[in-house]
């Protein structure tokens, strides 16, 4: 079972994260101001940084979504416990990826 303190100061750094995330989306979001007679080089590097702003926003909503969970987890007494197995994630795995819901053994049957 995890300490106080130590939740404490995950819940911490999951609410930074989640900020810090959110602050990204937020920008990526954004309206883009229409170019003014734009050539085709303008058009091409437009799309390729519409390709890759969308992979990003995927990826960061995925990251979202897990902090929102682990958030959850901490407020409904679950974090740290594998969904699983019911083996308690180790300390060092939840510092390394706060996010984490498995054990090393059930992440790798997922």
């Amino acid at each position: 079972m995890l300490n106080e303190e130590f939740l404490q100061k995950i819940k911490a750094r999951l609410e930074k994260e989640k900020a810090e995330v959110q602050e990204k989306l937020d920008k990526i979001n954004k309206p883009e101001k229409p170019m003014d007679n734009p050539d085709l080089d303008d058009i091409a590097h437009d799309a390729a940084e519409d390709i890759l702003e969308d992979s990003l926003k995927s990826v960061y909503e995925d990251i979202l979504e897990r902090i929102e969970n682990a958030l959850l987890r901490i407020k409904n007494g679950s974090y740290g416990k594998c969904p699983t197995c019911g083996t308690d994630v180790p300390e060092k795995f939840l510092e390394e990826e706060p996010w984490a819901e498995h054990c090393y053994v059930c992440r790798g049957k997922n």
